[in-house]
């Protein structure tokens, strides 16, 4: 099927199912029982839906519009069998983000899969674009079993070139609209082989899919990955059944962001104080029971590399995995080198880097601090925008936007995002996400962000969903205020915090206040609070609850 020696993702896939084609390869929770998918079962799937795919014109572009599930998978290898292009969409996504992309790619069809607000959402697909159901059946749309009912294996599905685009990956927009990253199979291959190799991968490895499929790195640490080394993938059946999915997958593979990890804290800290963890961990025998025990709990007792990216995770969180028996591997990458850069690997890894750079990579730091970088999982453009293009693509070198630093060892240090840094009256230049990195294991808030545009000196504004009251409220924002002043103790002169600010209204997708990567809007955030900090910084109160 292919002109290149490179295998393509499908047919990675099917060099597994001819190995072994009753060995499994995907498997979902569906009104308490438990779907599994062999590897035959799975290609019968692919091809029925493939052949129906035949009928749209050559390398058209196809949407996925779903939660994690079997089906997204099985679609995405039926696009590639039919040489279409997919196109992921986050089932999160704004009316608006949803109708942009659908408008901006020229989708022809549209698969659409379990979802959590669909009658929100259906009225946006135009009729123009064909719709596929992959679960519920609804009015108007084929179905996924309907199709494979009457679809069978064809002899024309296309070769398809190593270099060809596979999939328009749509980064999460933090600063405005989603731009389209243009991958090829071989980016997908050369990602595949490449993680897979690293940290030795094979068919015995399991994989736990929940964060969404249309993010690089979830797409490339699990679903790539899997497909390559031959694993099996689990999906989690909704987040009420997370801890009992991820328990039941035995998963040796986990991809957590910084939220997830924190609230894995947080919920043992829950149970075990801190002070008394700490205490039970440093008695013998003892404490190995015990590790084993916390990680059972959490689901994470066969996991082998556990990984964390999106965003950099709090030293302070690592180092409590650590305690556990359960290091933490960051890494670091964007949508436009499908998620690969820097890597932390298990056996040499320094806590709080992005790890060193990964075979075949080459990284160089600017004179401004950006970091810039070139390997062979590098986009092929953004669609339709070649002068964007050619602005973050200079020489073969990629501009991140990022800043950094490669210490002697050669591991990779964040040191914040030119677009985040923000400049106070004073003139005063800080770069926020550090500060937050000390603050988030520690404030126990459901989300932080620094902000500072043009005030004198930075402030905190910190969600709490659960405003706490009477002496419970005194002591919490006493908590908060301590851990501020602390803080300052170490922050340069024009880092040092000067008030909280607390609002109740969690941020999210729905409110534009996060991206479907729970990476914060920091520009929306500011604007929407802005003019209540204002007035409220003329009052002696050190910690002030805004209204939503």
């Amino acid at each position: 099927m292919e002109n290149n020696e490179l295998l393509t993702p499908i047919a990675a896939f099917m060099n597994h199912e001819k190995a072994d084609p009753t060995r499994v390869f995907l498997k979902q929770p569906m009104h308490g029982d438990l779907i599994e998918y062999r590897f035959a079962d799975a290609l019968f799937e692919i091809q029925c839906m493939a052949t129906r795919l035949l009928e749209l014109p050559p390398k058209s572009k196809v949407a996925i519009l779903s939660l994690n599930c079997a089906h997204w998978v099985m679609a995405d290898l039926a696009i590639m069998l039919a040489g279409h292009i997919s196109v992921p969409i986050y089932p999160t996504a704004s009316a608006t983000t949803l109708s942009q992309i659908l408008e901006h790619s020229g989708c022809r069809l549209i698969f659409v899969g379990k979802m959590l607000d669909w009658e929100t959402k259906h009225y946006l697909i135009p009729g123009s674009i064909q719709t596929i159901s992959m679960h519920s059946e609804h009015e108007g749309m084929e179905s996924w079993s309907g199709i494979t009912s009457r679809y069978n294996e064809s002899d024309d599905y296309p070769a398809l070139d190593i270099d060809d685009m596979a999939s328009l990956i749509y980064t999460s927009g933090t600063t405005g609209m989603p731009k389209g990253v243009m991958t090829s199979y071989r980016c997908l291959a050369e990602a595949g082989i490449l993680v897979s190799d690293w940290v030795e991968l094979d068919v015995k490895d399991s994989f736990f899919s929940y964060l969404p499929l249309a993010h690089a790195a979830e797409r490339v640490a699990v679903e790539i990955a899997a497909i390559y080394c031959g694993g099996v993938i689990s999906f989690v059946g909704s987040m009420d059944t997370f801890n009992v999915d991820l328990l039941t997958s035995k998963a040796t593979i986990f991809l957590g962001v910084p939220r997830i990890w924190i609230k894995f804290q947080q919920a043992i800290e829950a149970k075990i104080p801190p002070v008394v963890l700490s205490i039970l961990l440093k008695i013998p025998l003892f404490n190995n029971l015990l590790k084993a025990k916390l990680l059972e709990s959490l689901g994470l007792s066969d996991v082998k590399i556990a990984l964390s990216g999106a965003a950099a995770l709090p030293l302070e969180t690592l180092k409590w995995f650590e305690r556990l028996g359960l290091p933490i591997c960051e890494a670091y990458g964007m949508t436009e080198s499908f998620g690969l850069s820097n890597f932390n690997h298990p056996d040499h890894r320094t806590s709080g880097s992005a790890g060193r750079l990964l075979p075949g990579f080459e990284l160089k730091i600017a004179d401004d601090g950006e970091i810039l970088y070139k390997n062979p999982c590098l986009m092929m453009g953004y669609y339709r925008e070649p002068e964007l293009t050619e602005q973050t693509v200079k020489n073969g070198f990629l501009h991140t936007g990022d800043t950094g630093r490669v210490d002697e060892n050669g591991y990779l240090w964040i040191t914040g995002r030119i677009k985040d840094i923000f400049k106070t009256s004073k003139g005063k230049y800080v770069s926020p996400i550090k500060i937050e990195m000390e603050l988030e294991p520690r404030a126990n808030l459901d989300q932080v962000c620094v902000i500072g545009s043009n005030l004198a000196q930075p402030v905190v504004l910190g969600v709490i969903e659960n405003k706490p009251s009477g002496s419970d409220l005194t002591n919490f924002e006493s908590k908060l205020e301590g851990i501020r002043l602390e803080l300052n103790n170490r922050l340069e002169k024009n880092e040092k915090l000067l008030k909280w600010f607390l609002v109740e209204e969690v941020w999210s997708t729905d409110n534009d206040m996060i991206t479907p990567t729970l990476k914060m809007r920091r520009q929306a955030i500011e604007n929407k609070y802005m003019a209540q900090i204002i007035k409220a910084m003329a009052s002696d109160k050190s910690v002030t609850w805004l209204d939503t």
